[in-house]
């Protein structure tokens, strides 16, 4: 039986269809930014130009549509908009700034796991900004995504603790105080998820403008990060991956953004934990990569974890 036009539509506007197409564009995006690193991007002007590249897309497919609800939010509400504005800062550019220097300063595997740890502070944020229950389910499904994520991402290797990974802990907790807060002002504002969308990319390029300055006029600031936080001369071989770098953005936070408005902040970062599976299977599928018994298991900890969260009423906390 075929679906009609009504049941496509409470689809895509359910939470489970918008954290899915969320966790699917972010794993593209990782993967991309992963061939973009091997074809020699540096990574912040990498970061840098991928912003700029999703602001003009938004700005031609946003503005046209949007521009006066985006100019009435500013002009009739600056409270709410400056508050946006601040929870998008913290999340796009702050701990974006934040994760660009802890990844230059720890190693591959301890980054791939400490980024995962914004579940944990995400989901303490939202029971203390938005009071969201602390249940025994969600707490157990959590430590279970956690393990199956080392699993996946270390092969079940120890992680020594180096330097970087503090600044790591310090970007998950603005990823996570930025998205936390902008479920709250979207479940309490009628605000278009558009225009918070089109605000983000606007938010986080001051943070990053910032780092590249100082990249670029006082690069001994930076001492061993020189080589990472070079800018900004990328060969014309990235700049394809620039651009659908900067498509994916789009797509990731709309659907970010659609999650947070109707749904829990603990529902969409615990069934974001998907998504390095997602990049998994890409890896699989187009580098030929394998993945070891240990990883399969860590696999299958997640999307367990995830079926019970799915099945567990968590959406809706």
């Amino acid at each position: 039986m075929s679906m009609n036009k009504f049941d496509i539509q409470r689809m895509k506007g359910s939470p489970f269809f918008n954290i899915m197409m969320f966790s699917a564009f972010w794993a593209v995006q990782i993967f991309v930014t992963k061939l973009a690193l091997n074809a020699g991007a540096q990574v912040l002007s990498y970061q840098l130009l991928s912003l700029l590249a999703a602001l003009v897309i938004l700005s031609v497919f946003l503005l046209p549509r949007f521009g006066r609800e985006f100019q009435s939010l500013f002009k009739d509400k600056p409270d709410l908009f400056w508050r946006l504005f601040f929870a998008n800062g913290i999340q796009s550019g702050m701990g974006t700034c934040l994760s660009i220097i802890g990844i230059s300063l720890t190693s591959t595997i301890n980054a791939g796991f400490l980024v995962k740890l914004s579940t944990v502070t995400t989901i303490l944020f939202a029971w203390l900004i938005l009071k969201e229950r602390l249940t025994v389910i969600k707490i157990l499904m959590v430590f279970s995504m956690l393990s199956g994520a080392y699993l996946l991402t270390t092969k079940g290797q120890i992680l020594l603790p180096r330097i970087g990974d503090l600044f790591i802990l310090g970007a998950c907790v603005c990823w996570s105080l930025g998205n936390v807060l902008i479920r709250k002002y979207l479940k309490s504002q009628p605000v278009k998820i558009e225009v918070v969308t089109f605000q983000k990319s606007l938010a986080g390029l001051p943070f990053v403008l910032a780092i590249v300055g100082l990249a670029l006029w006082t690069p001994g600031i930076f001492g061993s990060l020189d080589q990472v936080l070079s800018c900004c001369k990328p060969p014309s071989a990235v700049f394809p991956y620039i651009i659908g770098n900067g498509v994916l953005l789009t797509f990731t936070w709309t659907y970010l953004n659609n999650t947070l408005k109707i749904s829990s902040a603990s529902y969409m970062t615990m069934m974001s934990m998907v998504t390095p599976v997602f990049v998994s299977l890409l890896a699989m599928i187009f580098l030929g990569e394998r993945m070891v018994r240990i990883q399969i298991i860590g696999a299958g900890m997640i999307i367990l974890s995830g079926v019970i969260t799915y099945f567990s009423g968590i959406s809706t906390d």
